[in-house]
């Protein structure tokens, strides 16, 4: 197997943009760095493709170009960068132990890479469903403006009410708060973000089905009146 295959097996596109200070999205889209980009228009995974200038290729290809080197100098640098246990020109650049510790190395950074994968996914969740959560509340308040105030105060519309300025104030540290703020906020308190927002649907959902049932009742009651 040739050097240029070893590093391929090795490393992906994504892997080496990231190490050089490529930041890229969710699911693996990014600015392009070879034009103008404005926008996102970036593909990168193990290859990479933007779709606004064409450029694409493997993580050599993309490293030769971002550096404006040789294809041969790229496999270099990637395996310098790296650590990656490749022979070169016939020498064995890591003994035994070395190559250990590098494979040891290797593995810690993939761990970490999933976790700030799977940490920016909980993020991104975390916003959208706590934003249905608020647009569930809306709606619970909407249902109950101009009802008999019998209607209106319960424990569940006191749930409710209790739950949005926590609801506000997460959604502030996930939208705008600091990269430390969220990591606490993930760390400590991602159980408690899905127990509010359960507690808060299954209020606003009883908020509903009990006004109804009341109405109903009162319905039912004066059509028995008026017999």
């Amino acid at each position: 197997m040739s050097i240029f295959s070893e590093v391929k097996e090795y490393l992906t596109a994504r892997q080496a943009a990231e190490y050089y200070g490529l930041k890229v999205r969710r699911k693996g889209i990014a600015c392009c760095p070879f034009h103008d980009d404005k926008r996102p228009s970036m593909k990168i995974d193990k290859n990479y493709y933007c779709f606004a200038c064409g450029v694409g290729g493997d993580v050599i290809d993309y490293v030769l170009r971002m550096h404006g080197l040789s294809q041969y100098d790229a496999v270099l640098k990637l395996i310098e960068d790296f650590q990656l246990p490749i022979s070169v020109r016939g020498k064995v650049m890591f003994n035994e132990q070395e190559k250990a510790r590098i494979k040891k190395e290797k593995a810690e950074r993939e761990r970490i890479i999933h976790i700030k994968e799977r940490f920016k996914k909980w993020c991104n969740q975390s916003i959208d469903i706590l934003r249905d959560c608020l647009l569930e509340v809306e709606k619970a308040e909407n249902f109950l403006r101009n009802k008999p105030p019998d209607n209106v105060f319960s424990d569940d519309y006191a749930q409710i009410l209790h739950a949005v300025p926590i609801i506000n104030y997460w959604m502030d540290i996930l939208c705008i708060g600091e990269t430390a703020e969220k990591q606490e906020l993930f760390m400590k308190n991602r159980r408690e973000v899905e127990k509010l927002v359960q507690r808060v649907r299954s209020s606003g959902k009883r908020i509903m089905e009990e006004s109804r049932g009341s109405v109903g009742c009162r319905d039912e009651q004066r059509g028995r009146c008026a017999l």
